[in-house]
């Protein structure tokens, strides 16, 4: 983010005006007499400042951490409701969830544009005599890139220690049909498939994150961020993954950041006369040692703070997800299937016979930090012959399953038993007494693996056949 510059050839300068004795001294109300803004260009930055700020603090400093106090302090509430009365004639209530895009979220983008409006024309009111912004702009600039830096570490890191998508591994996640699943979860599937992938991929977003850190290196870490980030967002609108605000608005932030630079970016790329550099703006707020020397140490703590904190929880996370901690855990096809003692059909109904399981208990007995992360995957999924699949929330008590479709469900009991390698399953369903003996599946995908040379007679796709 820059002023507006004239990126022609240079003129003999203005008369100099008195300069600090800090390059980067410079009060917010400063002008510089050689570069007036015209009144278009100031009510231009007043809209970027006012509701690009405020939704640089309000959503994206919101998903890197400031979440709880616009939660708890109710402005978020204040600017949906609204954002919702506006658009729809009635409130919105504020859910949280794992994910993101709710009703809620469109409406307090909403309400804060209508204030931000009204906070733009008072400002112009008052205001109206100001020769330029730059200062402004500099801060709104130093903003924007560490919130981006951190942005891209975050979720970086989710990737090069694999546990963003890492859960896909999961028992869990292994019976579902290609044709039942979601396109959110054929992403993140094919993600979590290969871990080499999926680190490559997080490595361009650490990569841009830590370079968007220093000024010299901001515009490199932007122009990946822009790589990295379209990618991002196309495959969250096209695949419907509930991010699609905050990776826009994050794509959005790294093309502002590379715009000062757009001029000098198209000379190389059609191989014009070298560039002139781009001056940085000062940044309002900066012009006393001790300030600057504050916004940096608290920059680099935050970042720091941040990266040790993923990569310990994610350490722990990989951990748990890949370490069982019962025998049970797995997936399990039947060998015999019995209702009230008589052979089950393909064909039967209430109940149908369970022809594949997936039992998750990943974690540690031993540790209670790991077995309680565990516990939170802790799951059963039944697939009845028709290829139909039913999930289950799972608590483990001695040798009985308990699970429950939904969390107020009355839990199924089943009784399992291990004996050598197969797995005895048991419990009343319906009235009707089930009983299951199954053994170890092992999946197709346990074969693959990252191959230079295909061997002969393997039986992978051709081009002919549907490969590329």
């Amino acid at each position: 983010m820059s002023a507006p510059q004239s990126h022609g050839t240079q003129s003999s300068p203005a008369p100099a005006a008195p300069q600090p004795s800090d390059p980067g001294a410079s009060d917010p109300g400063a002008s510089d007499p050689g570069a007036q803004w015209s009144g278009a260009q100031k009510l231009a930055f007043r809209f970027l400042f006012v509701i690009g700020g405020g939704i640089l603090l309000l959503s994206l400093y919101g998903n890197v951490g400031l979440a709880i106090i616009w939660k708890f302090s109710g402005i978020w509430w204040l600017f949906a409701q609204i954002g919702s009365y506006v658009a729809r004639g009635r409130g919105v209530d504020i859910v949280l969830t794992g994910g993101g895009d709710n009703m809620w979220q469109w409406c307090m983008h909403l309400g804060w544009i209508i204030v931000g409006i009204v906070i733009v024309a008072v400002w112009t009111l008052l205001d109206r005599n100001r020769a330029d912004y730059r200062s402004l702009l500099g801060l709104l600039g130093v903003l924007a890139r560490f919130c981006l830096a951190l942005s891209m570490i975050i979720y970086g890191l989710a990737k090069v220690i694999p546990t963003q998508m890492g859960f896909m591994a999961l028992p869990s996640q292994q019976l579902q049909l290609t044709g039942d699943t979601s396109l959110f979860t054929t992403l993140w599937g094919f993600m979590g498939a290969s871990v080499p992938y999926m680190v490559a991929t997080g490595l361009v977003e650490l990569v841009a994150g830590i370079l968007l850190l220093w000024r010299r290196t901001a515009l490199l870490g932007a122009l990946l961020a822009i790589v990295a980030m379209g990618q991002v967002f196309l495959l969250n609108l096209f695949y419907d993954v509930p991010v699609k605000i905050v990776s826009g608005e994050l794509l959005v932030v790294a093309v502002a950041l590379t715009v000062p630079y757009l001029p000098n970016l198209l000379r190389v790329v059609f191989n014009r006369p070298a560039p002139t550099p781009v001056t940085p703006l000062p940044v309002a707020g900066a012009g006393r040692a001790w300030s600057r020397i504050t916004g940096v140490v608290l920059k680099f703590a935050a970042a720091a703070l941040m990266v040790v904190s993923l990569a310990s929880t994610g350490a722990m996370t990989v951990y748990v997800i890949h370490t069982p901690r019962s025998d049970l855990d797995g997936i399990w096809r039947t060998t015999s299937f019995t209702i009230d003692g008589a052979p089950a059909t393909l064909t039967q109904r209430d109940p149908a016979p369970w022809s594949n399981v997936a039992i998750t208990l990943r974690g540690s007995e031993s540790n209670a930090v790991l077995k309680s992360l565990g516990e939170g995957y802790d799951s059963v999924v039944t697939q009845e012959p028709s290829g139909k699949t039913v999930a289950w929330q799972l608590e483990k008590k001695g040798d009985v399953l308990e699970m429950r479709k939904h969390k107020d469900d009355a839990p199924l009991l089943v009784t399992a038993r291990l004996d050598g390698g197969r797995l005895h399953l048991s419990a009343t369903v319906d009235g009707k007494r089930i009983e299951g003996v199954y053994e170890r599946r092992y999946m197709e995908r346990d074969r693959s693996h990252f191959r230079l040379v295909q061997p002969d007679g393997d039986g992978g796709s051709s081009p002919e056949q549907g490969g590329s």
